[in-house]
């Protein structure tokens, strides 16, 4: 029995072998699908969130209408307990947070596709990413502060209904402002070998993301203070 060779083969064949053809790089077009595919996937995961958040904000406006029997007077009554906020590190971590959203902003916006070539990030972009993973890392910590200074003066999640709905609110935010400032330090810290283009809709889906949690978290601290 005898081996053909590649070559004897397809020359009684009669045609040659089929070549393989490079790997096609991302165009424009493709690029463009992509990211409308990435932001349509963000979209629904911040509705989801939004709808957690609506659900909180029912039942601390259903609780608060349901009245408590105060021993002090022997009647029912639908005043909440005080809940004394530490407001200046609040509006602190607010600021924090808006400067953060807005330092990622100005990273979409200086971010190219670059259609050949490995993914990079200029000089200056790369300043302003790293001063939105600072100053996102700086609102969580001052919402550990946030959290330190409420229980130090005696209003702990079993202190009543209204501190209870704060901490619950503003850790479960907390949570998800985590998983963006992570999203950030992924993008400035690691240098995760990927495309141009998957890099650039890392950054734009990070902003939409971190913009979506800024405008939640305004929402939230209004709510608390205000409702």
């Amino acid at each position: 029995m005898s081996v053909l060779s590649p070559t004897s083969l397809a020359d009684s064949a009669g045609s040659i072998p089929p070549r393989l053809d490079p790997p096609r790089i991302c165009g424009e077009d493709d690029f463009s699908l992509m990211l409308r595919r990435y932001r349509l996937a963000l979209a629904l995961f911040v509705a989801s969130v939004a709808m957690l958040f609506i659900g909180f904000s029912s039942a601390y406006v259903v609780r608060r209408g349901i009245p408590t029997y105060d021993a002090a007077t022997g009647a029912y009554s639908t005043a909440w307990e005080p809940l004394r906020l530490p407001i200046g590190i609040l509006i602190l971590n607010t600021c924090l947070l808006i400067c953060a959203s807005g330092a990622i902003e100005v990273v979409r916006r200086k971010a190219r596709v670059l259609l050949h070539g490995e993914a990079t990030i200029e000089r200056g972009s790369r300043l302003w990413l790293n001063a939105s993973l600072l100053l996102g890392i700086g609102f969580l910590v001052g919402q550990g502060l946030a959290w330190h200074s409420l229980a130090s003066s005696g209003q702990l999640l079993s202190t009543g209904a209204r501190a209870a709905f704060f901490y619950v609110l503003s850790g479960t935010h907390a949570v998800h402002a985590f998983v963006g400032v992570l999203a950030v330090a992924v993008i400035a810290v690691f240098n995760v070998p990927v495309s141009a283009a998957r890099r650039r809709i890392a950054v734009d889906v990070t902003a939409w993301y971190l913009h979506s949690m800024t405008l939640l978290w305004i929402y939230l601290i209004c709510f608390l203070l205000f409702a």
